[in-house]
């Protein structure tokens, strides 16, 4: 029998126990949840190995080609698509379909890289968007386990191993949507970054003009600069190749689908919608659902809510864009650990959220579930008042360019033999 002390001692560190257990439950669920991404990375490397270089860059060779380019002012390149393959396959032999599918804002980022050769460079902009990613969320309070947890989540490697920008727009609008109350010139800045990516920031200007005034100024001043600043580094047939070629193009993905290597792996609401109701259906569809979202963001104060808005919002949505819906689980687990318990379904809705992104390239019909988990993580969101704006004390545990006259493109930093 224990004595009253002991029972009292038991009772004390009972608390404690289950926070561990808790710990260990969730360290577990996310080491099993990385297994698949990590099976892909196995199969990187494997093609790297095996002379499938320019395959196993993925979206980083955009990333390194659209910044080598820019760098060196090879606009008549970038904006013709069939010039672009050609320069791409001059290094690495057959590949496939790939197109620079962003704006001169972004073309600035990858210039960063430019100088470097295709590896280094993808590598140092994933390395250095996950610090930033880390940094924001400590700043934002949040502790290294969450973290932690955040940068092993399946969407956080499926972005890594795409070369992406997930980690980077999560920082920059998630960042700014946890830190918009205390911090609002910061957030607005972060916010105005993620300009260049603007279809995932469709449901934020609303809410920022009547949540965050001054964030809502900031932003608008960011993305003004950032783009005025493109203009200056690249000038003005930068954007006119941005508005007549570019922004075509993607928008014929998707009316048409092709080509396949870009469409192929949607997973908004208008991919989800188009076998059935076709391209007009989708658009409506597509439109009535942005509308919605837009018109939701007036009236939520939720983070996880808004970044989930900001997915069912965009019809150009890619899995690793699922980085942001990721987030917005991890603040809801943690709210409902701080809580005490769950709602009945809520743990399997959080898994197969957070399972999902890694799921999906061996499942692409996972794809069609998405905007169905994005809803019903929506409506976990939004009851019982869910997680509100974030303070910074820290949290407790739990083409127009003429291809006539081009010049010379400089050699790449690497001598590489097609592969």
């Amino acid at each position: 029998m224990l004595s009253r002390r002991q029972k009292a001692r038991t009772k004390a560190h009972m608390p404690e126990e289950n926070q561990a257990s808790a710990k260990l439950k969730l360290a577990l669920i996310i080491a099993f949840c990385t297994l698949p991404s990590l099976a892909e990375g196995a199969a990187i490397l494997w093609g790297e190995r095996h002379g499938y270089t320019g395959k196993a860059l993925r979206d980083g060779l955009d990333f390194w080609a659209g910044g080598f380019l820019f760098l060196h002012q090879q606009l008549s390149v970038i904006f013709d698509h069939e010039a672009y393959q050609s320069f791409l396959q001059g290094m690495y032999g057959h590949l496939p379909y790939h197109l620079w599918s962003y704006p001169p804002s972004y073309g600035l980022v990858a210039a960063a890289f430019g100088w470097l050769s295709p590896w280094q460079a993808v590598l140092s902009f994933d390395v250095l968007c996950l610090l930033l990613l880390a940094g924001v969320l400590r700043l934002a309070g949040k502790n290294w386990w969450f973290t932690a947890a955040l940068l092993l989540a399946p969407a956080t490697l499926e972005n890594a191993l795409e070369h992406q920008n997930a980690a980077l727009m999560t920082a920059l609008i998630g960042g700014g949507l946890l830190l918009a109350q205390n911090r609002p010139r910061l957030a607005g800045g972060l916010i105005g970054l993620a300009s260049f990516k603007p279809q995932l920031g469709l449901v934020l200007p609303l809410y920022l003009l009547r949540r965050a005034p001054l964030a809502f100024f900031y932003a608008a001043l960011a993305a003004v600069g950032l783009a005025a600043a493109s203009l200056w580094a690249f000038g003005p047939a930068s954007w006119a190749g941005f508005l007549h070629v570019t922004s075509p193009i993607m928008s014929n993905v998707l009316l048409t689908g092709h080509p396949k290597d870009f469409a192929g792996g949607l997973i908004s609401v208008f991919a989800a919608v188009k076998p059935f109701t076709g391209v007009h259906g989708a658009f409506v569809a597509q439109g009535v659902v942005s509308l919605a979202c837009i018109l939701a963001g007036l009236f939520t104060r939720q983070v996880p809510a808004m970044l989930i808005l900001s997915a069912l919002a965009s019809p150009y949505l890619h899995v690793y864009d699922l980085l942001g819906t990721s987030l917005a689980v991890a603040l809801l687990v943690e709210q409902r650990l701080a809580e005490g318990g769950f709602k009945a379904g809520e743990p399997l809705l959080f898994f197969l959220a957070w399972f999902g992104p890694g799921l999906l390239p061996w499942h692409p019909a996972y794809a069609h579930l998405v905007p169905l988990l994005l809803l019903l993580l929506l409506a976990s969101a939004n009851r019982r008042g869910g997680v509100g704006l974030c303070d910074s004390s820290p949290v407790q545990p739990g083409s127009p360019v003429s291809p006539a006259g081009r010049s010379h493109i400089p050699a790449p930093p690497e001598s590489i033999t097609p592969g």
